[in-house]
């Protein structure tokens, strides 16, 4: 029977950590794995930290709780990491929920291959578009777009290990990075599914500038570290630009 650790970073998330776990408790049980769920309250000024220690008296499932001074959400999957006991390991925002079925599924692709190091899906009721019901997700064809969402991942812990984990020097984009360094090393598979729920952060408009430096500065670290050329560097940010120029019009009108 395999471990899977579903860390969940949270912060000033009282009003949704408890809609997060229970998405995680009402996965199909299988009796090929089991959960341990660890909450990382990464500095909340707010009652998340009784939140989940409500949670945690009444779950079935272990959860631990994990408190540190806020650090980003980076530093906290990081913490949730190295208290990791699984052998895979499953990311889950506060804010957002997986849908049925999603761990099962992810689980059977990852236990059929063990060369697949990563298992990410659709969110939101929409699949992607011209694309098989599963598919691998090359390190060029992810470079353009992240469609790798942290709350869908499910990947070897080991295979996180080895890519570096998140970056806990940034607050945007690393995961991307991540997502990225495991991708040109190794394999990621897309399930065609949409089997979570994405909640878009409040003020999002206010962090389009940031989020948009974060990827640049991802570009720049992949030039840097030899897995693009100059030459791509430049077109993918002038792509990215492109794009978000567009996202800030439409957050405009």
């Amino acid at each position: 029977m395999s471990l899977v650790s579903v860390v969940i970073p949270a912060y000033n998330a009282e009003q949704t950590l408890a809609r997060a776990v229970h998405s995680v408790l009402d996965q199909e049980k299988d009796e090929r794995y089991q959960l341990e769920i660890i909450v990382v309250d990464d500095g909340s000024t707010d009652a998340t930290s009784r939140v989940a220690e409500s949670l945690a008296k009444r779950s079935p499932v272990h959860i631990r709780i994990i408190h540190q001074r806020n650090a980003g959400p980076a530093a906290a999957r990081n913490a949730g990491l190295r208290a990791a006991k699984g052998d895979y390991v499953a990311f889950l925002d506060a804010d957002d929920l997986w849908l049925p079925g999603k761990l099962r599924t992810q689980l059977a692709i990852l236990e059929a291959d063990p060369e697949v190091d990563l298992v990410c899906t659709a969110m939101n009721g929409t699949r992607f578009l011209c694309r098989p019901a599963q598919f691998t997700l090359r390190f060029r064809a992810l470079l353009p777009n992240n469609i790798v969402y942290t709350s869908s991942v499910v990947a070897r812990k080991n295979s996180l290990s080895a890519a570096g984990d998140f970056n806990e020097a940034r607050r945007y984009s690393e995961d991307f990075e991540l997502w990225l360094r495991i991708a040109h090393r190794g394999t990621i598979v897309v399930l065609n599914r949409p089997l979570i729920q994405y909640t878009k952060g409040r003020g999002i408009s206010a962090k389009l500038w940031p989020m948009e430096k974060g990827e640049l500065e991802t570009y720049a670290i992949m030039r840097t570290e030899g897995r693009i050329s100059a030459r791509r560097e430049a077109i993918l940010r002038w792509w990215s630009l492109s794009k978000y120029l567009v996202r800030r019009i439409r957050w405009s009108i």
